[in-house]
């Protein structure tokens, strides 16, 4: 065997993967038929997070005015795109440097999967012959692509998809229609918006972010700020027909109504990408949307080769695909014996307000026969809220209103991202509720929300006579 693990595939989920498995003292390859980095630090969480960081601060600053600051401040699309170029590049010109020095080797080209877990690797210059790998153990984590609708066909210039909306937008457009009420919808649309573009967004079903995983409050909430931002959101609404026009496109929806934009950009979700991988001469089998079929393991149909990030069935998202990555490293090359959890993994959505979640939803610990409670913790009363400003939010924090377990919760405002951290380790916690108790805060701060949602309960419960299960929800399944 030329490696004892190969990775076919380098965004969050191949890359993390190989980093692990190397750390264990695998010998790894990873290969990559395109840009450095996937879908992530090309196309999506790190451009996203470089443009929705001037979006936000336009925002900031203009809500500051009168308040200490003068001059109201306009962005500049151009230059804003033409800055996530750079800290794109920037990174990518250092991503396989970065990985030999951690004992990773890169190597260029299209993987095709083999018998006998052989690799045939066809390097970009096609006038070479492929190269022949093996290894005892193979990972195939070649990501997701923009899934199509039919009725409104992208062109790449007109009707784009997130993909092209990153690539190739390079002027504002006056006006935009998102078809899709999504995480790219939402984060996308509110960043047009604050550069100024006339934003409209359609969504099938009845609310934004219609995931079970977040909350209708939080999803209330953010479609209650866009009304006030000027951003026209039409649920229970599709799109029947686009026809491009010199001016733009012309839509018809499905409520009879016809409307005309500049550009439309489709956001209706993504889907496994496996074109050309080789998986049936490989014996992988995939199930009738296209996604790799696996074990609780990520082992596929084929012993010894795993399936992570968006080409399995999961949540689509990097924090996900990371996750994955860091179990499969281990169940390859220790041996099968991590199987995930996605209710662990944090679910973030950066938009006219950031979205955090983790564990379960109230919804979520009803369907599964708990008796939940939600403390929650308005950011109106949060000192560092009114000292930035910046008080539109709130944090809850579910917990079974029997036995006092913590089972997940909720963050929306500013920072929540970084605030779900600190509810994500007490789930994982032999303290649970109580983690928030044991701790000592900084002040004034965002996370000492926290602490003030859950006060009154945990007082109830030390009070109380009830037997009390302080573990978080997932402290036993570390």
């Amino acid at each position: 065997m030329d490696f004892d693990l190969i990775v076919i595939g380098s965004g969050p989920a191949g890359y993390r993967c190989a980093i692990t498995a190397a750390h264990l003292g695998a010998k790894v390859a990873l290969i990559e038929k395109g840009l450095p980095g996937g879908t992530c630090l090309n196309q999506g969480c790190i451009p996203k997070a470089t443009l929705l960081r001037l979006a936000s601060l336009i925002e900031d600053v203009n809500a500051l005015q009168g308040r200490g600051l003068k001059g109201k401040v306009e962005g500049d699309f151009t230059a804003a795109m033409a800055h996530k170029d750079d800290v794109v590049a920037g990174m990518r010109d250092n991503f396989s440097v970065w990985l030999r020095r951690l004992g990773v080797r890169v190597i260029a080209g299209e993987a095709t999967l083999g018998a006998g877990h052989c690799v045939a690797v066809a390097p970009a210059d096609s006038t070479a012959p492929p190269q022949v790998l093996s290894a005892e153990k193979i990972v195939i984590a070649t990501g997701a692509e923009p899934k199509p609708l039919a009725e409104c066909p992208t062109d790449g210039a007109f009707i784009l998809n997130s993909r092209d909306f990153i690539f190739k937008l390079r002027t504002l457009p006056a006006s935009v229609l998102f078809v899709g009420g999504g995480a790219i919808g939402v984060e996308f649309g509110f960043m047009l918006q604050q550069f100024g573009s006339k934003v409209t967004l359609v969504e099938r079903e009845d609310r934004l972010l219609p995931l079970a995983r977040i909350s209708e409050r939080a999803s209330g909430f953010l479609e209650r700020k866009f009304q006030r931002l000027g951003i026209e959101v039409r649920k229970k609404t599709t799109v029947n027909q686009a026809r491009i026009a010199d001016h733009g496109v012309d839509v018809r929806f499905s409520d009879g109504s016809e409307g005309r934009f500049e550009k439309i950009v489709v956001a209706v979700g993504r889907r496994p990408f496996t074109a050309r991988l080789g998986l049936e001469q490989a014996g992988i089998e995939t199930d009738a949307e296209g996604f790799i079929k696996t074990s609780p393991y990520l082992e596929t149909t084929e012993p010894g080769i795993y399936a992570i990030g968006d080409v399995r069935h999961g949540p689509m998202t990097a924090n996900a695909a990371l996750y994955d990555a860091k179990l499969a490293a281990v169940n390859a090359v220790k041996g099968n014996r991590l199987t995930p959890s996605y209710f662990k993994v944090p679910l973030v959505i950066h938009s006219a307000y950031e979205i955090a979640t983790v564990g379960l939803t109230e919804d979520q610990a009803e369907e599964a026969g708990l008796e939940p409670e939600v403390a929650r913790s308005s950011l109106g009363g949060s000192v560092k809220a009114r000292a930035h400003h910046d008080y539109e939010g709130f944090t809850e924090v579910v917990h079974d209103g029997e036995t006092g377990q913590l089972l997940g919760g909720c963050v929306v405002g500013p920072e929540a991202g970084e605030q779900i951290q600190l509810l994500t380790a007490a789930c994982q916690s032999e303290r649970g509720l109580w983690f928030f108790k044991d701790m000592s805060y900084s002040h004034p701060s965002w996370c000492e929300e926290l602490e003030a949602a859950i006060d009154p309960f945990t007082h109830a419960f030390d009070q109380s006579d009830r037997e009390i299960f302080r573990a978080g929800i997932y402290a036993a399944h570390r």
